[in-house]
């Protein structure tokens, strides 16, 4: 369960750190989508404030006719729209002017009127099949362009015509559909459009009378010819933080486009997601503009944010885990010490019972050997050479048993070391017999004990000194399935019969926790009629090396 600390922090704080990133993005995207209608909203309102402006001349411009007593002629219609300014003011309007509505057979007297306002010969045109015309007999500024326009016949049109019949029917201010102004004399044309505001000097006046040069035209249109291009390019430029492109359009099918920003088809410059579209209402006439925001060129905090905060949650949530883990860590070090600590307390008091106990049996062996010694020496020299016989072999068992903690030991060897401190060193090879068996640390430290304690009951008990054939010691290595078994057989032959113990003495303890508890093995006494037989059964780890 501890393991999974560390990840479950990980997750925890990423979790709660992909919910903040994801509502800090959400409600950028938000804002986004919030900031682009605003874009879109802008760009319209200044497009639908610049024509409303220009209605506004008009209007005025139509009750300046509707006041006058007299004809308005050219040069004091150039007087009057000369004080506007339209050129700076009122960017994409191509001028103000007035087309008088007459019958197509009063054309001639017409023509006279514009040869007096503009001192050269000039005359309706086109030809039309129509009764009426509505030739522009004002206009100014008058520029090249707009000189080009002065007599054209706006009904002759059919474009202009319906928007014509519509102003008349409607009487208000009403736009063409998108047309070609006829100023249009370069080879950069834009598309263009017209307003027209129905000027009518009585409902009861006679229309189908000639005009006359000093008489107030009956009925006519103060009207105003746009360069799309230029309004809306002009409107934008002067909105400096708006970044858009616009492509804009007549509602009816098969018109020309209005106006589309230079940059506007390159798709890379924008955010598609963003683009929006929205409806203008101009004089009776549907526009649709289809806005797109550009991509942001700089990296602003809102957009920053989440990204930000996955990379500080990700980092929070890796140093988190990463300090539950060192934490955990350290606790688990913390036990692993406090259980080490044990178990070395543990092992030092069964090391130090085992001193005790050797020093008892090493003193007890000392006193049976110099009981032995005595009993079999004549003299006290043969008695000296004797006793120190056996003790220096008891010594070099001790030794081997001291190296073995760091080196490997041989089966035969350590149980010779053993027996020699009992029989000396003649008989040894006749009373052991087995396969050479080469023991780890652990096995030999436990194995040597065994032999130490089977040894010192049988120099206590027996009388394995006396006889070459009261003790036998045989081993051999068995294989049961993968593993490799180690079988020892401890054979003491006594005149008298053993008795069992009635309770486990230290050594008897000692050997099972070694035999048992050490090494995994098993052993079994059984006490006979004359004697005694240990067997004793371990398993042998694949570390070590076995030889027939």
């Amino acid at each position: 369960m501890h393991r999974l600390i560390a990840p479950i922090v990980f997750s925890t704080i990423l979790i709660i750190g992909s919910g903040v990133t994801l509502t800090l993005h959400n409600g950028a995207k938000t804002n986004q989508d919030l900031r682009a209608k605003d874009y879109a909203d802008q760009t319209v309102n200044q497009i639908s404030t610049r024509l409303d402006e220009c209605v506004a001349l008009m209007r005025a411009t139509n009750a300046f006719f509707q006041a006058s007593p007299s004809r308005i002629n050219a040069k004091r219609f150039h007087q009057i729209v000369q004080g506007l300014d339209i050129n700076e003011r009122y960017p994409g309007l191509q001028g103000i002017g007035f087309a008088e509505w007459i019958e197509t057979r009063h054309e001639d007297s017409l023509n006279t009127i514009l040869q007096l306002y503009y001192d050269v010969d000039v005359a309706v045109w086109p030809e039309t099949d129509q009764d009426y015309r509505t030739p522009i007999v004002l206009l100014e500024p008058m520029d090249v362009r707009n000189k080009a326009a002065i007599a054209y016949d706006m009904f002759s049109d059919e474009v202009r015509r319906n928007a014509i019949r519509k102003a008349f029917a409607s009487k208000n201010v009403t736009a063409s559909a998108p047309v070609e102004l006829v100023q249009e004399i370069s080879t950069k044309k834009q598309a263009g459009f017209l307003l027209y505001l129905p000027y009518i000097k009585d409902q009861n006046a006679d229309i189908k009378r000639a005009p006359y040069s000093f008489t107030k035209p009956s009925r006519g249109l103060i009207y105003s010819p746009f360069r799309a291009g230029d309004l809306f390019q002009k409107t934008l430029e002067q909105s400096l933080n708006i970044p858009v492109s616009v492509l804009a359009r007549d509602d009816e099918k098969d018109t020309p486009v209005l106006y589309k920003s230079s940059t506007y088809d390159d798709d890379a410059l924008f955010d598609l997601d963003l683009s929006q579209t929205r409806s203008l209402d101009v004089a009776g006439r549907t526009w649709v503009l289809d806005v797109r925001i550009r991509k942001a060129t700089k990296w602003d905090l809102e957009t920053l944010a989440p990204y930000v905060s996955a990379v500080m949650f990700l980092l929070l949530a890796g140093m988190l885990a990463w300090i539950t883990h060192s934490q955990l860590r350290a606790v688990r070090t913390a036990h692993a010490m406090h259980a080490l600590t044990e178990k070395n307390l543990k092992e030092k008091e069964l090391l130090l019972q085992e001193m005790k106990h050797r020093i008892k049996n090493s003193i007890a062996r000392i006193l049976a050997i110099s009981r032995q010694t005595a009993r079999h020496s004549d003299t006290i020299d043969d008695f000296t050479e004797s006793f120190n016989a056996r003790l220096q072999a008891m010594a070099n068992a001790q030794d081997a048993l001291t190296r073995s903690r760091w080196q490997r030991a041989d089966l035969s060897d350590l149980l010779a070391k053993e027996l020699e401190q009992v029989l000396g060193e003649n008989g040894i090879k006749n009373r052991i017999s087995g396969p050479k068996v080469e023991l780890d640390e652990t096995t030999s430290q436990a194995l040597a004990l065994t032999f130490h304690e089977l040894a010192t009951n049988a120099l206590k008990y027996s009388a394995v000194s006396t006889a070459k054939e009261v003790l036998k010691v045989k081993w051999n290595v068995m294989i049961k399935g993968k593993k490799r078994l180690l079988t020892f057989l401890w054979e003491e032959k006594s005149a008298e019969r053993i008795e069992a113990p009635t309770h486990k003495g230290f050594g008897t303890k000692l050997i099972d926790a070694n035999i048992v508890g050490e090494l995994n093995g098993k052993i079994e006494r059984r006490y006979e009629d004359h004697g005694l037989t240990v067997e004793i059964i371990i398993p042998l780890e694949t570390s070590e090396k076995t030889k027939s």
